[in-house]
């Protein structure tokens, strides 16, 4: 991943760049004209940085509802209740898309059509840049809601409508593949001026074309995965035109990932912030798979427990463990099930800390998420506050790489299954590797190569053509620790992980009744005040009457268009 060094100026940029156009962003929101203040690049930087910023969304949507029920982690005593029925501030996406994302992707097409008539074509790859940005955003907001205001939207204080319609998710997948279609032909095809150089204002690609043409591919592939479970014919032509790219056009390595890298402090500082994911815990079922397996990420992903051999000491020493005990396994995870966590043997051997005698300290038995993988800012014994590199994951080549496993083992594209599930593998522990020295997690330990031969030997690794599918979605999903609403997505895809996969995603009980885990965001409800009332019950209802929508619009265990039953 060495081109992630040549994004890294981010640093102190980003955030002055911000504060100074601050004023002027509002100013917008008022009067279109003031936009002529605000050079296009401020804004793409802008909406880069709003597509990254959302700390809230990483507080309740992930640490706190996808992860817990995809059981990348479990709270500090394991998962609580009904953990699955809750729902308070879900969903941060939505919001962002129309104040931070999308609204100010289309202000830089107005920036750019307010220039001098000879000055706008320096600005057509930036214009397409640009729509590929927002057709990620907007896919990752239909993905979960279904029909969202999309081909009205945005154009309020431009003439356009301040009541959009609703357009139907089938709808805005084919579009944003339309507008994918068109950004890479432009970005493919020498311009007659020379454009302009949106360096740094670029926080992934620094204005490479080429790169940004894979990233556009990788993204219709992504989409075109979605549509596939619902539609085939539509899916799998979309997938075969991508695939007929000439291979400079589609990702080849870590170093064509689509990557955000900033500064640790945009992570978030001292103990975090909303970025911190504090008590958070390992979950059982991947900590037991990944140390059995000697998966080199075990380090990247969690913390080791507090049973060092300098704390045992200590404990044999006042007489709380046995002469000759030794440092044994220091990687732990938590009970996913409710009824499991509340198991009086489990309480008492997990999570009831051992007391030190002499200091009355207490040793905790299970691991922690690894914090800065999360929040790269936070304090650790190390001494490294502040200092290392935040990484927030689009699309990465290791998800690429197993994408196209999945497709091989349908008979699709080139290659076989097994190679690019292995070069998947392998890319996932270098790029997570990255990150490990990169944000200087704390007790990692750098992966060699050999490392990651030997995990590709172990059982349950190695590829079997017995149960290929299994292990594709298995590694997929550990390599989207950092991605946990893309393990959600690959979860309703293909049905995988789940009670009997390679890595298990354990049935969730509670007081023994069987939680059901949701699949799509809960709808608002419909207010008559609303202005835009009409065009939203329009949709709801249009939506009610896909399969499985569910028993009412807030019924997130019901399904959007792309998640046929």
């Amino acid at each position: 991943m060495k081109f992630l060094k040549h994004k890294l100026i981010l640093l102190a940029a980003a955030g002055f760049l911000y504060s100074c156009e601050k004023q002027a962003f509002v100013d917008v929101n008022k009067n279109p004209d003031a936009l002529t203040s605000v050079p296009p690049q401020n804004q793409f930087l802008n909406a880069t940085i709003s597509t990254h910023s959302t700390d809230f969304e990483f507080y309740y949507d992930m640490y706190r509802r996808i992860m817990p029920w995809m059981q990348y982690n479990t709270d500090q005593n394991g998962n609580q209740g009904a953990f699955t029925q809750n729902w308070d501030n879900f969903s941060q996406r939505y919001g962002r898309l129309y104040n931070g994302v999308g609204d100010r992707l289309y202000d830089l097409e107005q920036l750019v059509s307010k220039l001098e008539a000879d000055d706008q074509p320096r600005y057509a790859h930036m214009v397409q840049m640009a729509h590929i940005l927002k057709a990620n955003y907007t896919f990752y907001v239909s993905d979960i809601y279904g029909s969202i205001p999309y081909s009205e939207a945005f154009q309020g204080r431009y003439g356009g409508t301040l009541l959009p319609k609703y357009d139907s998710q089938q709808e805005i997948f084919a579009r944003l593949d339309t507008e994918l279609k068109t950004a890479i032909a432009t970005l493919k095809t020498s311009q007659p001026i020379a454009q302009f150089d949106i360096g740094a204002y670029d926080q992934y690609y620094r204005g490479n074309a080429q790169k940004w043409v894979k990233a556009a591919n990788a993204l219709r592939l992504k989409i075109a995965m979605r549509v596939q479970k619902v539609d085939a014919a539509a899916g799998n032509a979309i997938i075969n035109e991508v695939l007929a790219s000439p291979a400079a056009d589609l990702m080849s390595s870590n170093e064509d990932g689509w990557v955000f890298v900033s500064n640790a402090a945009f992570t978030g500082t001292g103990d975090g912030g909303n970025w911190n994911p504090g008590t958070l815990r390992a979950a059982k079922p991947m900590v037991d798979f990944m140390w059995a397996t000697q998966d080199p990420r075990i380090d990247a992903f969690f913390a080791p427990n507090q049973y060092s051999q300098a704390t045992i000491d200590v404990l044999i020493k006042d007489g709380a463990l046995p002469a000759g005990t030794k440092e044994g396994r220091r990687y732990v995870g938590s009970f996913p099930s409710p009824d499991d966590a509340r198991i009086p043997a489990n309480i008492q051997r997990y999570y009831t800390p051992k007391i030190i005698p002499s200091t009355k300290a207490t040793v905790d038995t299970l691991s922690y998420l690894q914090p800065r993988l999360f929040s790269a800012g936070r304090n650790d014994a190390s001494g490294n506050a502040g200092t290392g590199f935040s990484y927030l994951p689009v699309i990465t080549y290791a998800e690429f790489c197993f994408t196209r496993a999945e497709l091989a083992l349908k008979g699709i594209g080139t290659g076989t299954a097994k190679d690019w599930y292995e070069a998947g593998v392998r890319s996932s522990i270098a790029w997570y590797d990255q990150i490990g020295t990169g944000s200087k997690l704390g007790d990692y330990t750098a992966v060699t190569p050999a490392e990651i031969t030997a995990y590709l030997a172990q059982p349950g690794v190695a590829y079997d053509a017995a149960k290929a599918m299994d292990q594709i979605a298995s590694q997929a999903y550990l390599n989207f620790m950092k991605q946990p609403a893309e393990g959600w997505d690959l979860w309703k895809r293909t049905g995988y992980p789940n009670a009997t996969s390679v890595v298990p995603l354990v049935p969730v009980r509670n007081l023994n009744v069987t939680l059901t885990i949701p699949r799509r965001a809960p709808l608002g409800l419909i207010n008559d005040t609303d202005p835009n009332v009409v065009n939203k019950k329009a949709a709801y209802d249009a939506m009610a009457s896909l399969p499985g929508f569910g028993t009412s619009p807030q019924d997130a265990t019901g399904r959007v268009w792309w998640d046929k039953p």
